[in-house]
């Protein structure tokens, strides 16, 4: 199990970014969360399996076919928090 968190930035608040990212989630098993910022970003953390979370954030990168992600920054977490399922906060 790995845990990640990460800043998606683009056009990715108001377009269903969050929802399309919990569905990605569920559909894969991941646990954890998604939420906008203030600065209008998104964030998110996530746990899973290693590949799983990789393949996850990959599509996140490539984003919902109304959003334009233009970066995101991921990083790594040492501690796992053992989410119960995957929702959006906020």
């Amino acid at each position: 199990m790995i845990h990640y968190y990460a800043i998606v930035k683009g056009r990715v608040q108001g377009v269903g970014f969050r929802y399309f990212v919990q569905g990605e989630a569920n559909n894969r098993g991941m646990k954890g969360w998604v939420r906008n910022t203030d600065e209008g970003h998104v964030e998110l953390k996530v746990e899973g399996e290693q590949q799983a979370v990789h393949d996850f954030l990959e599509t996140v990168r490539k984003g919902s076919p109304f959003s334009k992600v233009t970066d995101i920054q991921m990083e790594p977490l040492t501690e796992l928090a053992y989410y119960k399922n995957f929702r959006i906060k906020g």
